[in-house]
């Protein structure tokens, strides 16, 4: 027996057992944390969000994947969140506020499931965390109620099995299909994620190309992604979303809003300081997949940033959401990149955590202290100092709106299908029965954007005090023939949003025609055509 405990006591040491109830103690620690900023920051959730909602209520109902039923248009960025929400709604549950409290689940998955795929340990492992899960962006986004949170948890999955395979120098074949299944649900989740998998791949695929079992998992990506993207051409007309043509094909933001984008979540995240602490490695003692990896995260990273370069200051990407999903797996490739990293180091980071967390909970949502700059001053910050917070009684100002919408034309007594005109996503949630005119769902190829006759053919005509393009609908709406020029907005709130803002809405009886086509590449029918045609 003595000689069995002397053994024991030599393969299992004290220290490992401190080790490992220390690592047992930040693991459990810091799932409670991100859970305790995911309810600090509960109150904020994306307008956009409703846009997909409806979708999933539409296609739950039998009304098909749509957003105005008959109109097959998609705005849909991610199509894979998308089908995880009419899955919800078909079950009987609000798909929005189901999805959120999924949300954060879907993200510790993929951060544990990283730490047991790469065994991270000690200071390792609490830098790992400080510079994901305690990310107050990290938090915000995940119950923000868009796709952030399934391609975290996605993208975490793919690049921990690239790390161990990196390590290992070589794969065998399970790891060709799960990445290849990895990378196709990472484009369902978003399609320019294909800028980070892509390249990884093909340089993966360059030294493995005679594994049969490669070939198997891209047959397995590309049916996949090229399943949806067939059946977005045949049922929507197109495989790219309305954003892509309203945000990039129409012109968008100017770019250096985007480039200061990306400079400032270099600063506010962190990953800027911990390149300074990396040291480059020669690539002549690897094996060659593992320089395959090394090489195609290379080329990933430089497409990523320039793409970055242009989108992340787009309109709704405030808060660094094009660069969220993809935080905690940079932060794990960093984290084990390190040496030896020191505790101290992993304490800076929780504790510029912590500051971000006070800055983004008191001060705004997008902080960018970059564009005090000369050259980055010329550059527009989207909700800059509107704290979640204020982003939540905006979203009960719209619920509350529309309760009273709805009520309002009840009471008219009128038959038709009521319409109107928004520029925010979130009231047509509530507003089921209503037909939207909404930029995103508007759009249609031979007519862009009609904003002047989607005013004119609303009942309702949505003024956002605090949208640039508020006052062109109060005056558009006013110019009409059935609105009085000084008729007082209806429902008209007042909101505290860098100053005092009013939203409200104008109602007109008699709205002028206007007809959409049934995809996005019909063309729209006036009140001319249409009784030009006898419509």
């Amino acid at each position: 027996m003595g000689c069995k405990t002397q053994i024991m006591k030599t393969l299992d040491p004290p220290e490992q057992h401190r080790s490992f109830d220390t690592d047992r103690a930040i693991i459990t620690g810091s799932a409670l944390a991100f859970l305790a900023l995911c309810a600090l920051f509960w109150r904020f959730v994306a307008d956009d969000a409703y846009i997909v909602g409806r979708y999933a209520l539409n296609a739950a109902a039998g009304n098909g994947l749509v957003y105005n039923i008959g109109e097959r248009v998609s705005a849909l960025t991610s199509p894979l969140h998308a089908l995880l929400e009419t899955a919800l709604a078909y079950g009987g549950l609000d798909p929005v506020m189901s999805y959120r409290i999924i949300a954060p689940m879907l993200v510790l998955a993929g951060w544990f499931a990283a730490l047991r795929e790469t065994g991270l340990r000690g200071s390792a492992l609490l830098l790992f965390t400080a510079l994901s899960l305690f990310s107050p962006f990290m938090a915000l986004w995940t119950v923000g109620g868009l796709e952030t949170a399934i391609l975290a948890c996605i993208a975490t999955l793919f690049t921990s099995r690239l790390v161990v395979m990196k390590r290992l120098g070589t794969a065998d074949g399970h790891d060709f299909v799960w990445l290849g299944l990895l990378a196709a649900l990472m484009f369902l989740t978003r399609y320019d994620s294909v800028l980070v998998t892509a390249p990884i791949l093909l340089a993966i695929a360059v030294v493995e190309c005679r594994r049969p079992a490669l070939w198997v998992g891209a047959a397995v990506c590309m049916t996949i992604a090229s399943s949806w993207l067939l059946f977005s051409g045949q049922y929507y007309g197109d495989i790219f979303p309305t954003s892509y043509y309203v945000k990039f094909a129409l012109g968008g933001r100017a770019p250096i809003d985007s480039l200061s984008a990306l400079l400032n979540f270099g600063l506010l995240s962190g990953l800027f300081l911990i390149a300074f602490h990396l040291r480059p490695a020669s690539l002549d003692r690897h094996a060659p997949l593992s320089k395959a990896i090394l090489r195609g995260a290379a080329f990933s990273t430089v497409l990523f940033l320039v793409y970055a370069s242009r989108a992340s200051g787009q309109h709704m990407m405030f808060g660094y959401r094009l660069f969220v999903p993809y935080l905690m797996g940079v932060g794990l490739v960093l984290s084990l990149a390190l040496p030896k990293p020191r505790p101290s180091l992993a304490a800076l980071y929780v504790g510029w955590q912590a500051a971000m967390v006070a800055v983004v909970t008191f001060i705004g949502v997008n902080p960018a202290p970059l564009t005090r700059l000369p050259g980055l001053d010329r550059a527009y910050t989207e909700y800059e100092f509107i704290t979640p917070a204020t982003y939540g009684r905006f979203m009960d100002m719209l619920l509350t709106d529309a309760e009273t919408i709805a009520a309002h034309w009840q009471a008219t007594g009128r038959e038709v299908q009521p319409r109107i005109y928004l520029r925010t996503g979130g009231t047509g949630y509530w507003l089921p029965d209503f037909y939207v005119y909404e930029t995103l769902i508007s759009y249609r190829h031979d007519c862009g954007v009609p904003m002047d006759a989607m005013i004119d053919a609303s009942h309702y005509m949505q003024q956002l005090g605090f949208s640039q393009a508020g006052s062109i609908v109060e005056d558009r709406g006013r110019a009409r023939a059935d609105v009085a020029d000084d008729a007082a907005l209806l429902f008209a709130t007042t909101m505290d949003w860098m100053g005092p803002k009013v939203t409200g809405y104008l109602f007109g009886p008699a709205p002028t025609p206007l007809q959409l086509g049934a995809n996005i590449g019909a063309t729209c029918a006036t009140e001319t055509q249409l009784v030009s045609n006898g419509g």
